[in-house]
């Protein structure tokens, strides 16, 4: 297993700064311009292709880029929509950042022990040293309270909503998160039929974050963005959740 180094992950962002690959000098929206790019390249559906992306050293700086620059934003400066499209970023560079730090790793659950890849401080943001756990659970959905939150932010795991082909921006924010939410609304990550007659198996999500969600009712919540409605009085279980890399198979 691969243990989480706070220290080697300086120490490889400072050894691809040596090496020339990474651009500093670089103004926010070229730098989103660039993960833009890569998103758009190494989405596929989804999943993310991480083995040819990981072969090609540039991209990987250019990356490197874009989470150098977050860190250097005015966030007071933001509206409220340019905050919450730039914490969702945030932590969906920051995972694939991380995921290329311990690569060629299945899951990111061996990255470090107990889930520690979400609590390790390794996100350099306004100053401070976030976790993912601290950008999500601290930040995004205490400050915003919309469970939409959690189809927007990918945890590079097979379970995973999957990761979108592009940047949230402010301008098309509420779009963004209600095609999000009703992309995986529709898919078998989010429900299931259940293994015993007139039952469903759910996304663990709705398990985990309970209190998120309007109601105590899972599927009365997804019917809301689904083509084919769910039997709304059916039993509901909770599927058990896939953290192998979302990465084609």
């Amino acid at each position: 297993m691969k243990i989480f180094s706070p220290t080697l992950l300086i120490l490889g962002l400072v050894w691809a700064t040596l090496q020339g690959y990474a651009k500093e000098d670089i103004s926010f929206s070229d730098a989103t311009m660039l993960y833009a790019d890569l998103l758009s390249k190494y989405v596929e559906g989804d999943y993310v292709n991480y083995e040819e992306w990981y072969k090609n050293k540039e991209d990987l700086a250019a990356l490197d880029t874009y989470v150098n620059a977050l860190a250097e934003v005015d966030i007071d400066g933001l509206s409220r929509d340019e905050q919450m499209a730039l914490y969702i970023n945030t932590y969906n560079a920051a995972m694939i950042q991380i995921v290329f730090r311990h690569y060629s790793v299945k899951s990111v659950t061996d990255i470090a022990p107990d889930f520690g890849v979400f609590k390790e401080p390794f996100i350099s943001l306004a100053g401070k040293m976030l976790s993912l756990d601290n950008v999500e659970k601290d930040i995004l959905l205490t400050q915003w309270d919309d469970p939409r939150i959690h189809f927007a932010v990918n945890c590079a795991s097979e379970s995973c909503p999957p990761l979108r082909a592009e940047p949230f921006s402010a301008d098309k924010l509420e779009e963004q998160l209600e095609e999000q939410t009703r992309l995986f609304a529709n898919s078998d990550r989010a429900v299931i039929r259940g293994s015993s007659s007139k039952s469903y198996s759910v996304s663990a999500l709705f398990d985990w974050y309970a209190d998120d969600f309007p109601g105590n009712n899972p599927l009365k919540y997804l019917n809301q963005y689904r083509e084919d409605k769910l039997k709304t009085r059916w039993k509901v279980s909770f599927q058990e959740y896939d953290w192998a890399l979302n990465a084609p198979k």
